[in-house]
Parts: structure tokens; C-alpha cells; sequence
């Protein structure tokens, strides 16, 4: 096979896994030390290292180094988006007026922002008494009423009485609780919530109103979206692991796999928000916002509901918040974010004991191939793992802050985690998205957008294919891996890692894998150089042998169905193949129909039966058996994140 490696190229992809596009401070920090190492101590000696452990200390130790490091990263400190009383009345007031005019989204969006940049209850007392949050909150339940979207009303009007909601708002804020619980079938709740409110009214007037609502039925908004958002984690007993010099580690069916099957659903052992969905996606499950919270200290992330909030703050974001507008300028990768993530998800003595017991955590079995790396990528990522430690000493990580810069051994211990992460999430990480679809749900016509980055040592070992076996979708932030074909004991269960053999010619597949996985790809695809899809009109149909375990292959149209297999030697009749063949043909067709009409669960049903029938007749490439993948893939889709923000044509 022809290589198509292109070093240039590598080295740009494999810079893009370390900093992005924008070029921030991280690189003219790089560059400064650089210089001052010179390139020959760097290749030399430097290069020369075997280990992160060797790597880390050296930078700190190393008198080509040690100066420059200690000094430039002295410089860490808090940058970040600060709460801001101004802004948040001024937000309010103007979701009061859009609220007056009934512009319903509008005035969600204006609440939601007064929320995010209310300070702390009773922190700023010179705007609204304090009380900003509360009367953000508030303000903010009743368009959610308007709406029918009462689970959300309710929550913020629970949060906006913690907050000390003013009294005056107190016997309304117990009557809208009443109608929320009652929309939400909570008879007994509403009940109370209904007592409390009368109790606390003065007017005949209201109290009648009030009464009129006990005897109103209201109904919760159905927008037809997911019945819950959880799926049980499993890993389906049909999978194994194996491994090779060539391969490495890879799955393999130790049992057939049929199409549709559920093989991995797992949680993610770290996973990051991109920044720019910051304001769009809750910073710790990635679902989509609706009624957004926000960090009490910082106007950075948003959250869904208090208990991703509460989690967040109770771990990774209690040290990152001060310091995420510094991590964004310094033009680092979200995957190096995810690499801080590993480490600031679990408290010093966690971390500590996994880097103590690392041979026995699946996640540091995975590949970095640290034998293929040059002396300049290695110096980069730990340079950053420095830069990085350096966040973490400022913002208490460590608990007593380190003014010398120079690292404890405890520190550099943490130091070495980091650099091991930022090898192996350049090759094992995977994008996590949501599906976008037209403002009616329609499947047809969405597209994928790419939300988050998170690492899954599971559906790490799955290699890749330009034939992919499989597809993944997410539920929040947990992988689904089903089969999107019919596979074989002892068949390689593999994924995809971006390029599609009929989406992509050889050469650009083969450009893309070396460079950006640093392998040359192998499957059967490449090895036989598969058509595209365009160049699939001129291949003939091809039906198997029907003598079972045979492997020969007819190609269509044949003379005479009825012929003598030279493989097998078996005297064959080929019709029902044929016949099942073009049954293949319709029911892909059958499918599209249903998917016109936007009923994703019989496209699936349809497809999932038809893929393996003729995975069984007969054999890829075939177009429009491409093609029915792609449309189950879309479909299956559908069962993760879905949001509906994508603007009819």
C-alpha cells in the first residue's frame, strides 16, 4: 500500500490536540523557552529522557529551563467573568418590559442572563436590596408558567424563596407552587403549597382567584422529546478484548452481532464543555439549557438544574472557576482542559492513589505512543502540563498555595498525570454531540454539532474502520455504541475515527489517519481500495455462495441461477439470494418513506432487519446499502441529545 503520510501535516494535527486555531500565551511561552533552552539541548538531552516522570522534573531542574519556567508561570493568577449587579437589573428590566409585550422567548433569554450575572444574595446590597438572584429567579418562573413549562417554574420559584425572595412576592410565589405541583399530578404538594398561599392573603379578591386555580386542571408542555434521559451502563458479554504487535488492543464479537444491538453504554471517565457552548449547554451533564443557574462566584458556566451545579462546585469547578478565562486565553486545547478535568474531578488524595495504583486503572492503558514522538512534542505538552500544575498550585489544589513555583514531590507526582493525560487524549478522546434538527423535530435534514470532548476507556479499544461495524450517540454525556451491521464470531468490532470509505477517496483517508492517529490503515476498504459513493454506480450487485461457510461471491446478473460453485464445488441455485437481495432494496426504500414522515423508531426496525439479510446474501460496497447505514445512524441519532434550534431552509 502506497503511504500517504505527510509529516508537515502531523505536526500541524498534532499541535491542534494542545492549543487551538488562536493562538494565546501558552505558545509565546513555549517559544520564550525554547529560546532559551536552544534546540540542541532539547534534542539532546532533553529528547533523550524516557520518562514523564524524567520530563516534568527536568524542566524545573534543568538550568537551560528552570528560570524561564518559574518565572513566566509566576504570573498565574484569577481571570475570570465576575458577577455583576449592574448588568443583572438592567437584564431584568428589560425581561420585565419583553414579558409586558408577550415576547415569550425573549424575555427567557433576558431573565436567564440576569440570573447568570446576579451576584450572591446580600453580597451587593446597593442594587435591589441584595436580592437580585431572587428577583431574577422570580421574574424568570413566571414566562415559564406562561409556557407550561411548570418542573422549571417550580424549580426556580423554590430557588427564588431560598434566595429570600422578598415577602411581599411570598403568597403568589406559593400559589404559583400550588399550580405547578397540580400540573405536574402532585395533588398532595399542591394542596399544601394552596394552604400556605391563602394563609398568606389578605384580599378577597385573590383568594377567590386562587380558588378558581385549585379547581383548574393544567397540563404540563409535551415538546415530544426524551421519557428520561438515562440509559444503564453496560457492556454487551458478546465483545472481547484482544491484542497484537499490528493492532495493539481491539474488540472482537466472540458471538453474532446483529444490527441494532446495544454493545457500550458507558460514563466517561472526564469529559469538557467547548467554550464556546458555555452558554448554551449545562457545564456539567452537556445537556442542552432551558432555564439556566449559574456558578455563585463566577459568570463563566451554566447549569441545568442545582444538582449539576452542586456537583460541579463540590469538585472540578470549585478550582477551575477562577482560572477559566486564563485556561481559554492561553489558547489551550479542549483536550488539554480535559487533561485538568482528569485531575480536578477528584481531590488530591484520589488523584494520589490512582497515580499510585496507575497499573491497575484501565485509563493509563491506553495509547500514547510515546515512541513515536519527537523531542519538540514532548517538550510542548510538558510545558503545558507546567503550565497547568501551576493553575492548580494558585487555585488550592494543593491546599498551603506554593509561592516558590518550584513543585513538591506530591505535586510533580500530579505534574506527571498531566503530561501522561495530554499524550493519551490526542489518540483516545472522543467528540461528544448532540443532533440538531429543524424547529419541528425533523430528523430529516439535521445535522450533528460537536459540544464537548470526553474520554471512554472502554470504547477506547475500539480500533478504527472505514467500514465501521459501529455507530455512538449521546445521552448527555454518555456514549451508546450500537452495531450498524451484521457481524461474525471472531469478526473486529470497529468504529470510526472521522474518515468514511464512501465519503473519502484512499489517498485523503489514508492522509488523515497517518497524520492525525498515526497509523496507516489497513481494513479491507483501504487494502481493496473501495469505491466512493459516486464511483459506486459502475460496480454490479454481488450475491454469496449459499452453501453455508462458503465465501465466494456471483456477480450480477448471472446466465442462470442454477451453477456450480468453483469454491465450494457445491451445485448452487442462487434465486433466493437474488430474492433477498432485491427485498434489501425494498425495504430500504420502505424506510426512507417512514423517515419522510419522521417516525425514527420503524426506520430503525425496518433497517436494523434489512442490513442483516444482506449482510448474510451478499457484500459491501454497495450504494444504497451505504446509504440505508448512514439513514439508521441519523436515526439512532435521534435517541441521544437532540436539539431543535436548526432554522427551516
Amino acid at each position: 500500500m502506497v503511504d500517504f503520510e505527510d509529516m508537515a501535516y502531523r505536526t500541524k494535527c498534532s499541535e491542534r490536540t494542545l492549543q487551538t486555531e488562536v493562538k494565546g500565551f501558552f505558545m509565546d511561552f513555549v517559544e520564550l523557552v525554547k529560546d532559551r533552552a536552544g534546540k540542541t539541548w532539547i534534542q539532546n538531552t532533553f529528547g533523550m529522557l524516557k520518562s514523564d516522570s524524567e520530563r516534568i522534573r527536568s524542566i524545573y531542574t534543568s538550568d537551560e529551563t528552570k528560570d524561564a519556567v518559574i518565572s513566566i508561570l509566576s504570573n498565574v493568577q484569577k481571570i475570570y467573568r465576575k458577577k455583576d449587579a449592574t448588568v443583572s437589573q438592567l437584564k431584568r428590566l428589560e425581561a420585565d418590559t419583553a414579558l409586558e409585550k408577550g415576547e415569550m422567548n425573549k424575555a427567557l433569554m433576558l431573565y436567564s442572563q440576569s440570573v447568570l450575572r446576579a451576584p450572591k444574595t446580600g453580597q451587593c446590597n446597593s442594587f435591589d436590596s441584595g436580592l437580585s438572584l431572587s428577583l431574577a429567579l422570580w421574574g424568570r418562573s413566571k414566562v415559564l408558567m406562561v409556557m407550561k413549562e411548570y418542573s422549571l417554574a417550580l424549580n426556580d420559584i423554590q430557588q427564588a424563596v431560598k434566595e429570600h425572595l422578598p415577602n411581599v412576592f411570598k403568597a403568589e410565589a406559593y400559589w404559583k407552587m400550588a399550580v405547578c405541583y397540580k400540573a405536574l399530578n402532585e395533588g398532595q404538594k399542591a394542596k399544601v403549597a394552596f394552604e400556605l398561599a391563602e394563609r398568606l392573603m389578605d384580599s378577597k379578591e385573590k383568594k377567590e382567584q386562587l380558588q378558581q386555580d385549585r379547581e383548574t386542571e393544567f397540563r404540563s408542555i409535551n415538546k415530544g422529546t426524551k421519557k428520561g434521559n438515562t440509559i444503564p451502563h453496560c457492556v454487551s458479554n458478546k465483545l472481547t478484548v484482544k491484542s497484537d504487535k499490528e493492532l495493539g488492543r481491539f474488540v472482537v464479537a466472540n458471538k453474532e452481532i446483529q444490527t441494532g444491538e446495544t454493545l457500550v453504554v458507558e460514563t466517561p471517565y472526564a469529559a469538557c464543555l467547548l467554550p464556546d457552548k458555555f452558554g448554551t449547554h449545562c457545564h456539567h451533564c452537556l445537556n442542552r439549557l432551558q432555564a439556566p443557574i449559574g456558578c455563585s462566584d463566577c459568570s463563566n458556566v451554566a447549569f441545568c438544574k442545582p444538582a449539576c451545579r452542586d456537583v460541579a462546585l463540590s469538585s472540578y469547578h470549585s478550582y477551575e472557576c477562577k482560572y477559566l478565562d486564563l485556561l481559554i486565553g492561553s489558547g489551550m486545547s479542549i483536550l488539554a482542559h480535559t487533561a485538568l478535568r482528569m485531575v480536578t474531578q477528584q481531590k488530591l488524595e484520589s488523584c494520589l492513589e490512582i497515580y499510585k495504583n496507575k497499573s491497575e486503572e484501565k485509563v493509563f492503558s491506553l495509547c500514547t505512543n510515546s515512541d513515536k514522538r519527537d523531542s519538540d512534542d514532548f517538550f510542548q505538552r510538558t510545558l503545558m502540563a507546567a503550565f497547568l500544575l501551576r493553575c492548580l498550585q494558585k487555585c488550592g489544589y494543593f491546599g498551603a498555595q506554593n509561592d516558590s513555583g518550584l513543585p513538591t514531590e506530591d505535586e510533580l507526582k500530579v505534574g506527571e498525570f498531566l503530561l501522561f493525560s495530554l499524550q493519551m487524549l490526542q489518540f483516545n478522546a472522543h467528540e461528544i454531540f448532540e443532533q440538531v434538527t429543524v424547529q419541528d423535530y425533523s430528523i430529516k435534514g439535521s445535522k450533528l454539532s460537536y459540544i464537548g470532548i470526553g474520554i471512554y476507556p472502554t470504547v477506547a479499544f475500539f480500533n478504527h474502520d472505514c467500514y465501521p461495524a459501529v455507530t455512538r450517540y449521546f445521552v448527555g454525556k454518555d456514549v451508546v455504541v450500537k452495531a450498524v451491521r451484521l457481524l461474525q464470531t471472531n469478526d473486529i468490532v470497529a468504529e470510526n475515527y472521522g474518515p468514511i470509505f464512501h465519503r473519502k477517496p484512499l489517498k485523503d483517508r489514508q492522509k488523515i489517519l497517518s497524520s492525525r492517529y498515526w497509523f496507516q490503515c489497513k481494513c479491507e476498504a483501504c487494502t481493496h481500495n473501495w469505491p466512493t459513493k459516486d464511483e459506486m454506480e459502475n460496480i454490479n450487485q454481488r450475491v454469496r455462495c449459499p452453501t453455508k461457510n462458503c465465501s465466494n461471491m456471483f456477480t450480477l446478473p448471472v446466465s442462470t441461477s442454477l451453477t456450480n460453485c468453483t469454491k465450494c464445488n457445491h451445485n448452487i441455485n442462487l434465486d433466493e439470494n437474488i430474492r433477498l437481495l432485491n427485498w434489501c432494496e425494498e425495504e430500504y426504500q420502505k424506510a426512507l418513506e417512514y423517515l419522510e414522515n419522521n417516525k425514527p423508531d420503524k426506520v430503525v426496525e425496518i433497517l436494523c432487519a434489512a442490513l442483516d439479510v444482506f449482510h448474510r446474501v451478499s457484500t459491501p460496497p454497495h450504494k444504497s446499502t451505504q446509504l440505508a447505514q448512514e439513514t439508521l445512524q441519523l436515526c439512532m441519532a435521534s435517541f441521544g441529545n437532540v436539539s431543535n434550534t436548526l432554522k427551516k431552509q
